[in-house]
């Protein structure tokens, strides 16, 4: 069969504004349409890749996305790149526990691969080989010098991907997490297991070894450096968000100073369109958060709302 015979290449033919040329051409030549630059990490620990797809393979990938597999399944564990999910919903279920675990998985997206990827599609779809192959050219970037196929790092579809692809992991770990009375959640390449038991997580962390050599389809291994194991008498912190010995989540030192930082600049009009629009969504997420905090903010710029300070913002 020829790829633009194939069902699923006349999906996306209907799907999209492309001739049948385009669309044949455009996959078959999709792994290698991506701009590459680097970004410094935090902490200037070292760089990161950013490989941005062109703005034709964009399209495809988030009407594949959009369209063709916005039926697989995803764990509810998986609290990032999810309508409706933020890392609100990663921390609040660690909020009241005494102990928290932290581990995190090493070049998370370059790690996983076509091998993950036609693994999972093998078992729980019924896509032909040749189909198979055709999402692996949309979704997945060809590396320059080993020639491997791996998520991008600035690929729309890369995030909803990620989350599909370790629906199996987040399974087993809820599964073992709930039986032994502990709270799990993933937020990205990020994870936080939590107890009232401090052994619990050492046992925990060893049955993750063991889940990870046993789906070797993910190829993915932890940040050994990255492994933190904290309790209330320490500072327990996830994904920048701070937990509270009272139970509560909040945002913690650093994200109340940056925070203020961006709504001083924000009101002096030193913020340009894009970043004023993002600030005053997070102004928006963080209300849920520590409303009290955001509102006496507000109050001392002199607004009674984040309402107020958005429009009194605009130029």
């Amino acid at each position: 069969m020829k790829l633009s015979s194939t069902p699923l290449f006349l999906r996306l033919l209907e799907l999209t504004p492309y001739s049948e040329y385009e669309l044949a051409t455009l996959i078959l030549t999709a792994p290698t349409r991506y701009k590459e630059h680097y970004i410094v990490k935090r902490h200037g620990r070292g760089k990161r890749l950013i490989s941005q797809p062109t703005a034709e393979l964009k399209l495809l990938q988030h009407t594949t996305i959009n369209k063709e597999l916005n039926k697989l399944e995803i764990h509810n564990s998986a609290t990032a790149y999810r309508c409706g999910s933020s890392i609100l919903h990663h921390a609040q279920p660690h909020a009241n526990s005494n102990f928290l675990l932290k581990l995190d998985f090493k070049d998370f997206f370059p790690s996983l691969t076509d091998k993950a990827l036609k693994h999972k599609l093998r078992a729980d779809t019924n896509y032909s080989e040749l189909e198979i192959d055709i999402l692996r050219n949309i979704l997945l970037k060809k590396d320059r010098k080993s020639g491997n196929f791996n998520l991008s790092i600035g690929a729309p579809s890369s995030p909803y991907v990620s989350n599909y692809l370790m629906n199996e992991f987040d399974m087993l770990v809820s599964i073992y997490c709930k039986t032994k009375k502990l709270a799990y959640s993933r937020y990205a390449d990020d994870i936080a297991i939590s107890s009232t038991k401090p052994y619990l997580l050492d046992e925990a962390k060893s049955y993750i070894d063991d889940v990870l050599l046993k789906l070797d389809y993910l190829g993915l291994i932890l940040n050994q450096e990255k492994t933190v194991n904290v309790s209330k008498k320490h500072h327990r912190e996830l994904v920048g968000l701070v937990l509270s010995n009272d139970g509560q989540v909040s945002l913690g030192r650093d994200g109340k100073r940056n925070l203020r930082a961006g709504v001083n600049a924000l009101i002096n009009g030193k913020l340009d369109e894009i970043a004023a629009s993002k600030l005053k969504g997070q102004l928006a997420f963080y209300m849920a958060i520590d409303r009290d905090f955001v509102l006496n903010m507000c109050k001392k710029y002199g607004f009674n709302s984040i309402v107020e300070l958005s429009k009194k913002s605009k130029p």
